[in-house]
């Protein structure tokens, strides 16, 4: 069976696969719920939004990252994480002390001149130190830029599309798709960084992409069946999702044999999730809603006639 005669079994039977990205949605926003009532937040925070001091090491021993922890932990820096990075003049480690153990910045700079970690022979690469109240700063104004955005791109779509289920058809699976991207983030421990931000805000724009090129063909493309412009968009946006998900699944490889755990790796992680879980809420999802609409199963007001368009 080719893909085409596959795809036609789908189109056949529609209604069926449209419990796929209701499913989806509603475990992502379980999942959000209970991370949420069990710890207080969704995600956890980097050091930039949740503040505290992170240190890079150069370092000429052989280690171990429990080491390490249990070396700080024994200095009075009990919550102390440490990570190994591999790089191409040798490992280097990256200590994260959270707050308020070090909660100023003449302490820190202290903790930096007098550490050492013993019986290690260390060099400081980096330093960087944020409170936590400059930290929650910094947390709701990324929270803020991001709810711009989208809101911008929604008010985009539905000037657009001037129609009510196409734009809001849209807008649903961009929500969905940041929300389980959001839910697998909280379940993968992959913490919520400058790196996996910008990766959401990326994500609303390849979400986005797909929906439009669905919505543009069956609704104002002319020509074939509708299944025929359901196809064609199928065709299209799994190529362009495809591509995505393979230059980023190279990516996390790559810096992942390079570097170890990084912002790099975290991007390319993240938007792996969300170009995949993209591909039901499009074409399960908006792809259902679309095919109802345009055989006359949903009777909304057109936009136009409730709203004076220029």
């Amino acid at each position: 069976m080719n893909v085409e005669e596959y795809f036609n079994r789908i189109y056949a039977d529609y209604d069926r696969w449209f419990i796929i990205p209701v499913l989806l949605f509603v475990l992502s926003l379980a999942v959000i719920g209970g991370q949420y009532a069990a710890n207080g937040n969704v995600v956890d925070r980097g050091v930039v939004f949740s503040g505290g001091t992170e240190v890079t090491y150069n370092i000429q021993e052989e280690f171990d990252t429990v080491q390490i922890e249990e070396i700080f932990a024994s200095q009075g820096r009990p919550g102390t994480s440490a990570l190994r990075e591999e790089t191409e003049s040798g490992p280097i480690l990256r200590v994260t002390v959270p707050p308020p153990q070090l909660e100023n910045e003449s302490v820190a700079e202290s903790f930096l001149e007098n550490n050492s970690i013993k019986n290690f022979n260390v060099d400081v690469q980096q330093f960087y130190f944020a409170t936590s109240a400059v930290a929650e700063t910094f947390f709701i104004q990324a929270v803020w830029a991001f709810i711009l955005a989208f809101t911008i791109m929604s008010l985009v779509i539905f000037t657009s599309f001037r129609d009510l289920v196409p734009a809001f058809a849209v807008v649903l699976a961009a929500s969905a798709d940041i929300i389980f991207t959001i839910a697998a983030m909280s379940l993968l421990d992959i913490p919520m960084t400058l790196g996996s931000l910008s990766a959401l805000l990326m994500l609303i724009g390849y979400s986005v992409d797909t929906d439009i090129v669905l919505s543009s063909r069956v609704l104002k493309q002319k020509r074939g069946s509708l299944r025929d412009r359901i196809w064609s968009s199928v065709k299209t946006g799994v190529t362009m999702s495809s591509g995505g998900i393979a230059a980023f699944t190279l990516l996390y490889f790559i810096s992942m044999a390079l570097v170890g755990p990084s912002e790099l790796s975290a991007v390319a992680s993240v938007m792996v999730i969300g170009l995949l879980a993209d591909m039901p809420f499009t074409w399960f999802g908006n792809a259902f809603i679309l095919k109802k609409y345009v055989e006359g199963d949903f009777n909304v007001p057109d936009l136009r006639e409730v709203i004076p368009w220029p």
